[in-house]
């Protein structure tokens, strides 16, 4: 047999070995070709999201869940910060992009971007009267506390037990997004609603104005009146016809109240008179003094924003009953006559007033009453100084008697000397009347030593 020919067959499986071989390396090359055109590809494909606001990037995210998040944080960051739910003016976007190129943000380097970035309106609530918003509080709580006050502020103005309590505007409450400058305190909002606005109106002035006549009845500060009218030349004096510039605040709620109101109210004393005949008719004595009562009153009061509007009385239990006033009045008169004295009486008649006080005012002479018309007669011999009228004393006629000493007849209805005419005692000089400051027809008969009036009961 021939032997097998072990070298060649060796060679061919070496060079069998180094095909496969080369084969082996072509294939793992492009294996790894393909991997890394499949990574690139991959990356290059990949998108990512752009998170800008107003066309300013903040930063890039992975994916819509992850903006979001981010969204959430933001919101709950200023939450935390400001104390109310926020709303962002502007509006933030999340733009799908080609992630190759861009790197990821961390979550915290976006919010604190966009927080310094974004303008935002709060959460609050509108007090809003009659359709019109008025203020603009934090939140409803805060609006409710709000409207109390106003109400209370009225309750506690005013006296009494409350019945009941009534605003006539219509109230809403509404909720909405606002810059927090629109924002304002609790207390500011009580002190808005209860000032309101000024109201001016005019006064036409009548007889017996004044400005603190018109401030009590306007119930208008008198200050504030008086600042209101520049145009008067002065505070002290009005003129019927002036115009008067009226204004009052008008609160933005008109609140009425009505309550059980109980106070006391004194009771006037009567005045009795009684005659006395131990007295003289010019004297009078109190015998017993007045005392004024007191009784308790129930009314229910309404009031309006504050002011009393109207009372009507439910009930009235007197605590105290007054007490009386007696006065005694003399009846005693006492008559002139024509005696032996110095100097006569000028008519015969009855004193109704002496001389001296009567009450705070002096009275310097006699008063003796007699018919109009009747005789009126010089007291002593003399010259007439003065015959014609003097204020008060009407129609007056002055003798003098020499040594210092004149006499004085006033209130005559009638003159019949003149200035410079000698008259003799008894001789007839005027006729009783009652002119100048008088009631009721008299001679008033002074006697009047070197001008100082004496008393002419001590001379006649």
């Amino acid at each position: 047999m021939e032997k097998p020919n072990l070298k060649g067959l060796y060679e061919k499986i070496h060079e069998k070995m180094q095909s496969d071989k080369k084969l082996k390396t072509i294939a793992i090359s492009g294996l790894c070709l393909f991997i890394v055109l499949a990574a690139v590809m991959f990356v290059y494909s990949r998108s990512v999201l752009e998170v800008s606001v107003n066309g300013q990037t903040i930063g890039y995210v992975k994916n819509h869940e992850k903006f979001l998040e981010i969204k959430k944080g933001l919101k709950a960051r200023f939450k935390d910060k400001l104390s109310a739910d926020v709303q962002f003016v502007q509006e933030i976007k999340a733009t799908p992009v080609r992630a190759f190129g861009h790197k990821l943000d961390l979550e915290d380097d976006i919010i604190e971007k966009l927080e310094k970035t974004l303008t935002c309106k709060l959460k609050a609530v509108a007090i809003n009267i009659d359709g019109k918003e008025v203020a603009m509080v934090k939140d409803k709580a805060t609006a409710e506390k709000v409207l109390d006050q106003v109400k209370q502020h009225y309750i506690s103005q005013t006296p009494g037990e409350l019945i009941k309590l009534e605003v006539a505007e219509k109230v809403k409450l509404v909720e909405r997004y606002v810059y927090a400058k629109d924002i304002i305190s609790a207390e500011a909002a009580v002190d808005l609603i209860l000032k309101g606005g000024v109201e001016t109106r005019t006064y036409e002035v009548v007889e017996g104005d004044s400005l603190w006549t018109i401030s009590r009845r306007e119930n208008i500060p008198l200050e504030e009146l008086i600042k209101a009218n520049p145009q008067l030349k002065s505070e002290h004096e009005l003129a019927i016809g002036d115009i008067i510039n009226l204004t009052e605040v008008k609160p933005l709620l008109n609140v009425s109240i009505l309550k059980k109101v109980t106070y006391e109210e004194s009771i006037p004393f009567e005045t009795e008179t009684i005659k006395d005949n131990s007295m003289w008719t010019w004297d009078q004595k109190v015998k017993q003094e007045g005392q004024k009562g007191v009784k308790e009153v129930t009314a229910e009061v309404l009031f309006a924003n504050g002011i009393k509007v109207s009372e009507q009385v439910i009930g009235e239990k007197v605590i105290k009953e007054p007490v009386k006033r007696i006065v005694a009045k003399g009846t005693k008169a006492e008559v002139a006559f024509r005696g032996n004295g110095r100097f006569a009486w000028p008519i015969v008649g009855t004193i109704t007033s002496p001389y001296g006080y009567r009450g705070r005012e002096f009275h310097s002479g006699i008063d003796i009453a007699q018919s109009k018309g009747a005789p009126v007669r010089a007291s002593n011999s003399g010259t007439v100084t003065f015959a014609g009228w003097r204020g008060g004393y009407g129609n007056l006629v002055i003798i003098n008697h020499g040594g210092g000493i004149e006499t004085y007849y006033a209130h005559n209805s009638a003159i019949t000397v003149s200035v410079g005419q000698k008259v003799e005692k008894g001789q007839q000089i005027a006729k009783v009347g009652s002119t100048g400051r008088s009631t009721g027809n008299h001679v008033h008969f002074e006697i009047r030593i070197n001008g100082s009036p004496v008393n002419p009961l001590n001379y006649l």
